[in-house]
């Protein structure tokens, strides 16, 4: 109870304090100087970016990156805490930062080994999510990549590497 409510103080805390800057910052713009401003709308954080935001804020291992219209969320382990941080992508600011305990078992595959072995099956192709999953006392890490209008599906084990499941479909 104490956390949620810790979470929507912060939650709303920050999102006060984004609109204030937000207005700080259009009222120092002059009104004639579009082009200025249309740079700085179009200005937005990569994932390589925004994962490094997401690691200052909580040092640790990546297990999951995805993104999403307006920003990008991240699973990072720290021992047997698994911290959910959200990276705006406009701003580059962190809007959320949760922990949770999942005790991390026999995990020995890193997520820097998985996006390889994914990217082996699928060469060239851009992975738009990679998460650890832990499903019935078995881990694996869930990738998907599209490439040339499919998306392909891949689920490998974090123990042995290995590629337990594959799926391709056209993309949506």
């Amino acid at each position: 109870m104490k956390k949620a409510l810790f979470t929507t103080a912060l939650i709303g805390t920050l999102g006060i304090s984004g609109i204030i800057g937000y207005a700080a910052t259009n009222a120092e713009q002059p009104a004639a100087n579009t082009e200025s401003a249309v740079a700085i709308s179009n200005d937005t954080v990569t994932l390589a970016e925004a994962q490094k935001i997401a690691l200052q804020e909580v040092k640790g291992q990546m297990i999951k990156s995805e993104q999403d219209d307006d920003g990008f969320e991240f699973d990072i382990r720290d021992g047997d805490y698994v911290y959910e941080v959200e990276v705006q992508q406009r701003s580059g600011d962190v809007v959320k930062v949760e922990k949770d305990y999942e005790p991390q078992g026999d995990v020995t595959v890193t997520e820097a080994e998985a996006k390889e072995i994914a990217l082996l099956k699928v060469p060239n192709g851009e992975i738009v999510k990679l998460e650890l999953d832990h499903d019935d006392g078995q881990a694996n890490y869930e990738v998907e990549i599209v490439k040339d209008n499919y998306e392909h599906e891949i689920e490998i084990n974090a123990v042995t590497g290995k590629i337990v499941e594959y799926e391709r479909d056209t993309e949506e």
